[in-house]
């Protein structure tokens, strides 16, 4: 084992950050980092207290033939290094501001500001892509749909922000973190404090002391830890079956996609876009589960299979946008759909009233006498309507709309795609009815209609006042039901009282004549 491995294992082992012994050598941070890295090496002094501070040879530290020094270390898993890594850059972030005037604070301000306000831009794009979904899919009266238009939207949405949280901190320690300008003026600061090895040893034993005192708080805060840890790996797992859920739609979309594609639908930015979805969603699902099982995982792999998957939606809704701009929405009953016509003749009565949904034409036709003649205009192969053989006082017809997966309307549907049309297919359930009477009748019929229509208000205010009446019923009941539990209760206590003041008397009783039995005796 190399001395920067070494290193690196020592100070995670005795619970040291880089910046912690830095400040335990007198040197800076940057030093520690680079004698982790292999960069450079550190001088004999600093090797000498490094042998103090992790109780180790000097041997044991700087001889590479040997390859392991006992030690008691706890293994962390990659996602722990990860947050680790996370605290660093926040800790370099603070040491960073601290460093700066401020004018350079301000300037940083101000260049970040900028920075944010070109990325939010690029939102522009994104935004009209959820746009151009909602869109299409508002006129689609499924629901499964617009649940599916929802989770695109939220999928799209973490694209965007996962691809700004990156590059907005990539930039950042591009231009400031790794700036040479910035790096050298904390270097000059550290290396004006004396280095020498006292120093370090009151360091160690003023570290020490601190443990000693501090050692039923690190439990308190041990067992803390352990409570968060639990709340938050129950959260991931609650994360993780949603992320379940749009990993099965997804798999699900891509071979409808492929059954769509043998018939002659072709849509690139789905052919691309659905596989790289699949790969972000796979890559999450692996970053949740090692962090749940705290599991081991290649940090490399998964970060360059996030980016590459990013890269891969990106480009796919850049195309999509264009296979969208491309499509036609027509607002009318598709061409290959013909209507059909369903009539009969009934006789007139006195009572008779019709209730159609939607609102029913009434045509006079005189000739038909005391008869009426009902026709229902509708798309036979998509849309059910029953008419009765014999009609009494009341007509009702029966409607059943088309069910998602209709052989028919799949294939139109298909056709359309083919040619970059979208119908309004929701049309395809709407009905026109036509009754045919004379003046007389029609007059008969709308009045019925009327009235009919009166007595269902007064029955329905009817019912809503017996309710009414039935709940203010329950309610005082309820009250009075609960009035004589309390009183149950007050004489269930006066019952024990009773009992407990009878068995006082009766040992009252029991002792006098304990005493006269004695007096008798005597």
């Amino acid at each position: 084992m190399s001395f920067n491995e070494k290193l690196q294992k020592l100070r995670k082992a005795n619970g040291l950050s880089q910046e912690g012994l830095a400040d335990l050598l007198d040197v800076t941070r940057q030093s520690v980092s680079k004698w982790e890295s292999g960069t450079t090496y550190p001088e004999m002094d600093k090797l000498l207290a490094m042998c103090k501070i992790f109780k180790c040879s000097l041997d044991d530290l700087t001889n590479d033939e040997i390859s392991e020094i006992k030690i008691d270390e706890k293994k962390k898993s990659n996602i722990y290094a990860f947050i680790d890594s996370i605290l660093d850059f926040i800790e370099e972030t603070n040491n960073l501001r601290k460093s700066m005037t401020r004018q350079e604070l301000m300037s940083c301000i101000v260049v970040m500001g900028i920075t944010a306000f070109i990325l939010l831009l690029f939102r522009i794009p994104f935004y009209h892509v959820e746009r151009l979904f909602y869109l299409t899919i508002r006129s689609t009266q499924n629901d499964l749909f617009r649940i599916g238009s929802h989770i695109i939207q939220f999928v799209i949405n973490c694209c965007y922000w996962s691809l700004f949280l990156v590059i907005f901190i990539y930039i950042f320690r591009i231009v400031y973190l790794d700036n040479p300008r910035y790096k050298r003026k904390k270097i000059i600061e550290k290396e004006a404090i004396e280095k020498t090895e006292v120093v370090v040893e009151e360091k160690l034993e003023l570290v020490r002391e601190q443990k000693k005192r501090t050692n039923n708080i690190d439990i308190l805060f041990r067992f803390l830890e352990k409570v968060v840890m639990f709340f938050v790996k129950a959260f991931i797992c609650f994360i993780i079956l949603p992320t379940l859920f749009i990993l099965f739609f997804l798999c699900a979309g891509l071979f409808i996609y492929l059954f769509l594609l043998f018939k002659g639908v072709f849509y690139i930015s789905i052919l691309i876009g659905v596989p790289f979805a699949i790969l972000l969603i796979l890559t999450i699902l692996e970053v949740l589960i090692n962090f749940i099982i705290k599991g081991k995982a290649n940090e490399k792999r998964l970060m360059m299979t996030f980016l590459v998957s990013i890269v891969g939606l990106g480009s796919s809704f850049g195309i999509l946008l264009l296979d969208m701009s491309s499509l036609t929405f027509v607002d009318e009953v598709p061409k290959q759909a013909s209507m059909d016509t369903i009539s009969k003749t009934y006789e007139m009565k006195d009572d008779t009233y019709f209730l159609f949904w939607p609102e029913t034409e009434y045509i006079v036709d005189n000739t038909l006498g005391i008869e009426i003649k009902v026709e229902v205009d509708y798309y036979k192969d998509y849309t059910e309507v029953h008419l009765p053989l014999e009609i009494n006082s009341t007509f009702v017809y029966h409607e059943k709309s088309y069910v998602l997966i209709n052989p028919k309307l799949l294939s139109i549907m298909i056709e359309d795609l083919k040619h970059r049309k979208i119908y309004n297919y929701g049309m395809l359930n709407d009905i026109h009815i036509r009754i045919y009477a004379t003046e007389q009748n029609i007059e008969i019929l709308k009045a019925n209609y009327e009235k009919e229509l009166d007595n269902r208000k007064t029955e329905d205010d009817y019912y809503s006042s017996e309710i009414g009446n039935y709940e203010s019923r329950i309610y005082d009941l309820e009250q009075a039901n609960e009035e004589l539990r309390n009183q149950n209760r007050e004489l269930e206590q006066e019952k024990e009282n009773l009992k407990s003041s009878n068995l006082d008397y009766q040992n009252k009783i029991d002792d006098y004549k304990r005493r006269l039995q004695e007096i008798i005796e005597e």
